[in-house]
């Protein structure tokens, strides 16, 4: 059965139940539905150094503009029970679509091909595969998912979660080393979904306040395509107070390695303060022990009449290196990276990030990220507008600045005389919901 088969099932589904709800006894189980959605529209346009590999292809801008429709329903079975699904279907038009063939077809299996893969979900490592491909064209690209679809169930001791879900573990607000089964990058500017993964979640309340939760997610070996237990992943995090703090214990099992850490949080004057310590084991075909390191302090003030949030976080990783071009002869760190599990090359990273409230519908928003092992760093403006109660509007930048083999400047290529740039890009995206 093929995504978009699956989703007229599920609908059909849901006509029947919302139907029978209203028919049946009102005695009997109430069911009941929510329907929500949401269409985005954004242009980004990308400029590269012209020693970036990114010009043997183009030399020009790059423009990428794409269409997003999600369609949310919630069906609700009585008090305790209740199914979530999510439907997205994406296009965009981009010089990327043939990019990314190019570059797969000329650097074969290095992270050179990887950094041009298109922004599409892919369900080959997942459960189940909801995804498909529509329609493609030399520029254009079109696809669709199920993103969520979940049975939840609330018991009177905790909450069972079975399907495509989001869970997120730990204490990073833009780093995030704790949150490994399906986290964002620190370098997202739109944070509203995270992407949806097959898992079995699990959680037990306690009377006083914290929780036990369980997380298993099955992963296929790229080898045969079969569910394995050496590709999937298995955690288990305790929550709990301790007096003014709140801390968590965290244990588990990814792809093969053991992964332990242990978090706080808590008030630290009128701020509050984060932290997490994560150490991983490497086994298998991973050879590098390390630890990561994130701590964070944000506070909400008001000057001249205004709103404003502030946060600093300083970040670490036992995995980062100096020499940048390891990243295309490192197996740890090109694996690490291309599964999504770190995102930095180097070791140590300090971030800051600052919400000014202009007016109660327009926002600024300014985050910078600076790699402490060489002069570079990122920053990222963006204005929020909110027009009307279901129409956004938000403009910003992504602006790198480094030199020759610093991270956000140019890394060389080896064996090659062009780099990796990370590009200065503008962006747009209009948002109606419905």
């Amino acid at each position: 059965m093929n995504c978009s088969d699956l989703f007229t099932l599920v609908c059909c589904c849901f006509v029947m139940l919302s139907l029978s709800s209203e028919q049946g006894d009102a005695r009997e189980l109430e069911i009941d539905a929510d329907f929500s959605g949401q269409v985005e529209y954004s242009v980004t346009r990308t400029r590269y150094d012209h020693a970036s590999v990114h010009c043997e292809f183009r030399e020009d801008d790059w423009i990428y503009a794409g269409l997003n429709l999600r369609l949310k329903n919630r069906i609700f079975f009585g008090d305790n029970i209740c199914v979530d699904t999510h439907y997205v279907m994406s296009a965009c038009k981009s010089d990327l679509v043939e990019a990314s063939d190019y570059f797969t077809l000329n650097y074969p299996q290095t992270y050179a091909a990887e950094g041009f893969k298109l922004p599409f979900d892919d369900d080959s490592s997942s459960f189940l595969d909801l995804s498909s491909q529509i329609n493609k064209e030399n520029d254009y690209f079109m696809y669709h998912r199920i993103d969520r679809l979940n049975l939840n169930l609330e018991l009177d001791f905790g909450r069972i979660c079975l399907g495509r879900q989001a869970v997120t573990w730990g204490n990073g607000l833009i780093f995030n080393p704790m949150d490994i089964f399906n986290p964002f990058s620190p370098y997202d500017t739109e944070r509203d979904y995270k992407k949806g993964v097959d898992m079995a979640f699990f959680e037990i309340w306690s009377d006083q306040g914290g929780d036990l939760q369980f997380i298993y997610v099955p992963g296929r070996d790229p080898r045969d395509n079969d569910i394995r237990f050496s590709s999937s992943s298995l955690g288990m995090k305790y929550h709990f107070f301790l007096k003014k703090f709140e801390l968590d214990i965290m244990a588990g099992r990814h792809y093969k390695d053991t992964v332990a850490g242990i978090g706080i949080s808590g008030p630290l004057g009128n701020a509050v303060f984060r932290t997490d310590i994560i150490h991983t084991c490497a086994r298998g075909n991973m050879t590098d022990d390390f630890s990561s390191f994130v701590f964070n302090i944000d506070y909400s003030w008001v000057f001249l009449k205004k709103n404003i949030y502030g946060l600093v976080e300083y970040y670490y990783s036992g995995l980062g290196t100096k020499d940048y071009s390891d990243i295309f002869t490192d197996y740890d760190l090109s694996t690490r990276i291309s599964r999504g599990e770190i995102f930095g090359l180097s070791r140590q990273y300090l971030s800051a990030a600052l919400e000014i409230e202009l007016t109660p519908l327009l926002n600024f928003n300014l985050i910078a990220v600076a790699n402490l092992g060489d002069p570079s760093y990122l920053v990222q403006p963006k204005l929020s507008w909110n027009i009307r109660e279901n129409l956004d509007i938000k403009a910003g930048a992504n602006i790198p600045v480094g030199g020759r083999e610093d991270e956000y400047g140019m890394i060389s290529i080896p064996m090659s005389a062009q780099a990796l740039d990370y590009g200065t890009s503008v962006f747009v995206w209009t948002t109606f919901y419905f």
